[in-house]
């Protein structure tokens, strides 16, 4: 067995399925109400049926070993500008970190942004292609995590199934995309692993996510759903129970 694929194993030990809490926004969002203090939110989610954490490199150095000993770290490892002036947000995201860096952090895998829908496709590939290369010398498995530079087809079926298949075509071992109604085309046409980034606005989470592990999803990476609501742990346990 390779550091690869006994990471691969790792991500997917809990009955073949994965559930990370996304705590990474503040790279672009800076502040935001539920995240104001990272590591005390990983601390009071530890004991719950997470299996880990999406991170960003410098707040890994703020979370306590302890609150992080059985449960995944999942590196944020692109950056691709700030929403503080929305024209230095880039449509190719760019490792932020290098592979021997992850390692050295701890990671399980590293997340990468894939940025796909403008002039900047080609860059937004190489990119991807590089990581994925280099991070598998290193036997990381890579997460991608599909975008589209035009934000409001993130939840458009045919971008989404277009995305994961080249992600999946480049290298990257694990899709992260965002709810559309035909997620089973999604799935049907990826041959790796995908878990859901969130739901539409206002709807039920829980529906949403029941939903979607119908259609084949192997697990959820979710962000504001849990950091913003005001009993993250007991929507982790309903989260829980539809995925295993």
């Amino acid at each position: 067995m390779t550091g690869l694929e006994r990471r691969m194993a790792r991500l997917l030990a809990n009955k073949g399925k994965l559930f990370l809490a996304a705590f990474d926004h503040p790279q672009i969002y800076g502040a935001m109400a539920g995240l104001e203090n990272t590591p005390a939110l990983v601390e009071r989610l530890k004991e719950t049926r997470l299996d880990g954490f999406i991170l960003n490199p410098g707040m890994t150095a703020h979370v306590s070993p302890a609150a992080m000993a059985d449960k995944l770290l999942v590196l944020r490892n692109s950056v691709g500008g700030t929403l503080i002036g929305k024209d230095s947000y880039s449509n190719c995201h760019e490792a932020l970190v290098s592979a021997a860096k992850a390692v050295e952090l701890g990671a399980d895998a590293v997340l990468t942004m894939f940025v796909l829908g403008s002039s900047d496709d080609k860059n937004s590939q190489l990119e991807l292609s590089r990581i994925v290369e280099e991070s598998h010398e290193y036997g990381l498995p890579v997460i991608a995590e599909v975008l589209a530079a035009d934000y409001t087809r993130n939840n458009d079926t045919d971008f989404i199934t277009d995305g994961a298949r080249m992600a999946s075509e480049i290298g990257a071992d694990m899709i992260k995309a965002f709810y559309c109604d035909g997620f089973e085309k999604v799935v049907a046409n990826c041959p790796v692993p995908i878990i859901l980034a969130g739901g539409p606005k206002g709807a039920d989470i829980v529906e949403v996510a029941r939903g979607i592990v119908e259609k084949g999803a192997v697990g959820f990476a979710f962000g504001r759903n849990l950091f913003q609501d005001p009993d993250p742990k007991s929507l982790i346990k309903k989260l829980d129970e539809v995925l295993r």
